[in-house]
């Protein structure tokens, strides 16, 4: 079997798209309504949990994102029928290459979010386009600032991502700030990432759980990251299932 870059290869997956049991709950119908039988909690967790740990993945080593993460791009592969748990991704024919400034500029972001930083959080966004038109800068600082300090205090704070970035994003207009399209399909991956979990483990903290893989990131050199990634991933799963 060959492969390039002209060359689509695609393989039929098995398994339950996530979006089943998302649009079940969100509807207020009983899940698994679609056929499949409904989610245990530990798998609504493990769903969640590897979910993130792709993302992340993505982000923060192969600096290559899916351009369309949500639930109906998710397959589970469920134990009692495939042995173990596991997630498939689909129409991966869609992705977005990132550079390393643009992955820095985005890693930097959810750090300065997890500082509780707006002034950080405001030089991150306005890295995000090459030809940044905005001339409010100072004033752009100064209303993340106040924005982090009413909705964006760090981590274990219980800080909602999705209100977060709706506030960014609102600042973002309001202050003509530039936005290239790459942020954006990080911006939209993170916000489906977030209603997944909200929707099928509430109590999950997208940011409290992602601290680990950004914390090693921050302080390993690059190549001693990539080394140790699946240990550090390893030492997030404990500490999900510790939290869960």
């Amino acid at each position: 079997l060959a492969a390039s870059e002209a060359v689509l290869v695609e393989s039929y997956e098995a398994g339950e798209l996530v979006s089943t049991y998302t649009t079940d709950l969100t509807l207020g119908v009983s899940s698994g309504s679609g056929g499949a039988d409904p989610l245990s909690r530990e798998e609504a967790h493990f769903v969640v949990s590897r979910g993130e740990d792709l993302y992340l993945k993505m982000l923060l080593l192969d600096n290559l994102m899916h351009a369309d993460l949500h639930p109906g791009n998710i397959l589970l592969r469920r134990a009692r029928r495939y042995g173990r748990n596991s997630l498939a991704l689909l129409d991966v024919g869609m992705v977005a290459r990132l550079t390393r400034r643009e992955a820095d500029a985005f890693i930097g972001f959810l750090n300065a979010m997890g500082a509780g930083d707006g002034a950080a959080a405001a030089r991150c966004v306005l890295r995000f386009s090459d030809s940044q038109a905005c001339t409010a800068r100072e004033e752009f600082e100064a209303d993340m600032s106040d924005l982090f300090r009413r909705t964006c205090r760090g981590y274990g704070t219980g800080i909602q991502f999705g209100e977060v970035l709706r506030g960014v994003l609102a600042l973002v207009r309001d202050r003509g700030v530039a936005i290239d399209a790459n942020y954006m399909t990080l911006v939209t991956n993170v916000l489906c990432l977030e209603g997944m979990a909200g929707t099928l483990v509430p109590e999950y903290n997208v940011l409290d759980a992602a601290r680990p893989l950004l914390d090693a990131h921050r302080a390993l050199p690059r190549p001693l990251f990539r080394l140790a990634m699946p240990l550090v991933a390893s030492l997030k799963r404990v500490k999900d299932r510790v939290c869960r």
